[in-house]
């Protein structure tokens, strides 16, 4: 695994600014379908942006049951993988396993 240094505050002031994405280019897996096309469209990717999003903890000693959601990006597209759909889970994972493509912690 390549850990890369977090860059500079000067490096990320120069970097363009990041106009975001709008919701036609954010889709949810929440099929067979869908984690068939979130696949085959991540698969060809050299790197992926990778987050993820967990019910908050309000208790001392709570423990978290882990996330709830996994996404993962392009610069041009978003995909949510809701771990609640198995076939969500199963693509994220097949992604996340996938060590020819690399990922980039947004988190």
């Amino acid at each position: 695994m390549v850990v890369m240094e977090r860059p500079t505050k000067e490096q990320i002031r120069a970097l363009p600014l990041y106009e975001g994405l709008s919701l036609n280019e954010i889709t949810i897996v929440e099929s067979n379908e869908d984690a068939a096309l979130a696949l085959a469209a991540l698969s060809k990717e050299t790197s992926l942006g990778f987050d993820t999003e967990s019910k908050p903890i309000f208790i001392k000693g709570q423990v978290s049951p882990g996330p709830t959601l996994i996404q993962l990006a392009t610069t041009t597209h978003a995909y949510l993988f809701p771990v609640r759909f198995s076939s969500a889970l199963v693509a994220a994972r097949t992604l996340l396993e996938n060590g020819a493509i690399g990922k980039l912690d947004l988190g």
